[in-house]
């Protein structure tokens, strides 16, 4: 086990930075939440996520630092305990650029990400010129990148429709790493199809908690209704159309939590058994990328919902059962619009009725809204500018953040 090496200064800064994230300012729910996202579950057990802000830094920090590496996904550069917890912080949309920057320091100066060449990047963003004081064991280094392939023939844009061909370039690149793909049906195994009554489609939902589901209010308005509806897991339709029928999961009718459509528009509601008990993961699986995970047959049991603020521009996935239809994914061309508030976010993206109550995931597939409701963008009362920018009428939906939801619902969810 490593020895404590961070100095004095650098320990209290991060530990008013870790005392000042959103999710220590929630509950102990949000903060088992917070540790589960960055990787760190592990340390859980033993610790009282009920302390105070100031005094649960402190312990995070006591607790990981001397930690060492991580054990994981051998395809993925290892990551020091306290490193996880880093540079998670740092990535989130509502971390001052202050603090993300003095983050990035600090990976770059105890070299807490055993990778170089992330390192360096980290260096150029951020404008560091910090000497390392401390050393990765060299084992624990990725594998030095491959040769670049041979430069493909020159394309001649002349070709064509210029005008259009710019329009295409310049929206967004379709290139994911295939870790994306296996989160994408990671992530499904948690999503069904609500059915009210039985066989009629009514809405999607999906699971925060081995036996909780989420969904819209204007899907389940009251718990009268939830005698009468069922959820159905893995309904998929192959590559030759043949659809799965899936396995089908009632609800306890005495349990509901609610806001209306017209204020949060969520139900959170409970079901009669846990749909992926018998995947459940074991200890030495904490860590393992999606992609290793599926492998080994292991999941969760629920999808992490994370309360981080979202900004304009940040790409989502949405999956979902689009007129009831088997499930669906959405990957490319997503993304948030400038006109949020702190209860709605608006975002581009393919969905149908059938489809409230759907997830919205950002790239490391954590939930950051709940879907509820869709329409035209721009507006029609919109200016001439943001028309011209837009050249034409897209489909735009609009969502509920998890952050203004989950001071609601964080008492239910999973502690352990």
């Amino acid at each position: 086990m490593a020895e404590q090496f961070l100095n004095r200064d650098d320990r209290q800064k991060l530990a008013r930075v870790i005392e000042g994230i959103y999710d220590l300012q929630l509950g102990p729910a949000a903060r088992f939440s917070l540790l589960d996202r960055a990787g760190l579950r592990r340390f859980v057990p033993g610790m009282d996520l009920a302390q105070s802000p100031g005094v649960l830094a402190g312990v995070l920090i006591s607790r990981l630092e001397p930690f060492g590496m991580l054990p994981g996904d051998p395809s993925q550069p290892a990551l020091h305990a306290l490193g996880a917890l880093v540079n998670y912080i740092r990535e989130q949309n509502d971390t001052p650029q202050d603090d993300a920057r003095f983050l990035a320091e600090l990976l770059v100066k105890y070299q807490l990400v055993a990778d170089t060449a992330f390192l360096d990047r980290l260096s150029a963003q951020y404008g560091l010129n910090v000497a390392a004081v401390r050393q990765v064991d060299p084992a624990l280094l990725p594998p030095a990148q491959a040769p670049q392939p041979a430069d493909e023939p020159a394309f001649d844009p002349a070709v064509g429709d210029q005008t259009e061909l710019e329009q295409i370039v310049n929206s967004e690149d379709n290139f994911l790493d295939i870790d994306a793909l296996a989160g994408a049906i990671y992530t499904a195994q948690a999503v069904g199809r609500i059915e009210l009554p039985r066989g009629r489609a009514h809405g999607t939902g999906f699971l925060i908690g081995p036996d909780l589901m989420l969904t819209n209010y204007h899907v389940f308005k009251s718990k009268d209704v939830l005698t009468s509806a069922v959820v159905r897991f893995d309904y998929h339709a192959n590559a030759d159309g043949v659809v799965t029928q899936g396995r089908v999961y009632e609800f306890q009718p005495d349990f509901y939590v609610g806001s209306p459509d017209k204020e949060l528009d969520f139900a959170l509601v409970r079901l009669k058994g846990e749909p992926l008990a018998e995947r459940k993961m074991e200890p030495g699986d904490e860590g393992l990328g999606y992609l290793e995970l599926l492998r080994r047959g292991r999941h969760r049991g629920y999808l992490l919902v994370s309360p981080s603020l979202i900004v304009e521009h940040e790409r989502v996935n949405i999956i979902q059962h689009p007129n009831g239809n088997p499930q669906k994914v959405v990957l490319t061309q997503n993304y948030v619009l400038a006109n949020m508030t702190d209860t709605r976010v608006h975002y581009l993206a393919d969905t149908l009725p059938g489809s409230s109550g759907s997830p919205v995931l950002n790239r490391y597939w954590e939930v950051i809204a709940l879907h509820h409701s869709g329409g035209a963008h721009p507006p029609q009362k919109a200016s001439n500018d943001l028309q011209r920018v837009l050249k034409g009428v897209y489909k735009f939906n609009e969502g509920i953040p998890i952050r203004a939801i989950l001071p609601k619902i964080e008492r239910y969810l999973p502690r352990k």
